[in-house]
């Protein structure tokens, strides 16, 4: 690689963090371009060489919350106690990530894009590589144990999408000791799919 290849991409991943921490700090309605651009500290012409619109830099953003998020996911599931229910410990693990700032940026651009058709279809494009990311990790939280199940994808896709549900709910109401009791309910629930 050559010495301008490597400058090249020095200053696309100095905009790409720029974006991923303005979206986790302010959300993505002050994430504007000028905004990454003074954050990156790049001239305006480099932003707008590697990312000439705001939905393809949102996109790539969305590649590095996933990365982030699976990195958070390994560090929850070191940190959790090895011992006791492991379907109860691998969604307390999931649950904890999906609380993360990085996760609810996230599903703040998921949201933006519900009224910008630019903004969905290169979020579509961009979740495709990070939907199998997701379910490799959700199987790898899970353990073996619970993924030989035949009803253990359909419980996986319910359990993201029920740990989506209460991460957006915590923007307006969080309480956790409903949210523990949902997941205790939810392990009841799906038990007996996976044994």
């Amino acid at each position: 690689m050559s010495k301008r290849d490597e400058q090249r991409d020095a200053t696309r991943a100095r905009i790409v963090d720029a974006a991923v921490e303005s979206l986790v700090e302010t959300g993505a309605a002050e994430t504007t371009t000028l905004a990454v651009q003074r954050r990156a500290g790049v001239s305006r012409g480099a932003l707008l060489h590697h990312f000439p619109t705001r939905e393809e830099l949102f996109g790539a953003a969305v590649s590095q919350l996933v990365a982030r998020n699976e990195l958070a996911v390994r560090r929850e599931l070191t940190e959790a106690a090895p011992e006791g229910d492991p379907l109860l410990r691998s969604l307390r693990v999931l649950r904890t990530v999906m609380c993360s700032p990085s996760f609810a940026a996230e599903m703040e651009l998921w949201a933006v894009a519900r009224t910008n058709p630019r903004l969905r279809e290169v979020l579509r494009h961009a979740e495709g590589a990070a939907r199998r990311d997701l379910y490799r990790v959700v199987d790898e939280v899970m353990g073996p144990e619970l993924t030989a199940s035949a009803a253990h994808p359909m419980v996986a896709e319910l359990t993201v999408h029920l740990l989506r549900g209460m991460a957006i709910s915590d923007v307006l109401h969080r309480e956790d000791s409903h949210r523990e009791a949902l997941l205790e309910r939810w392990a009841q629930i799906v038990r007996p799919l996976l044994t």
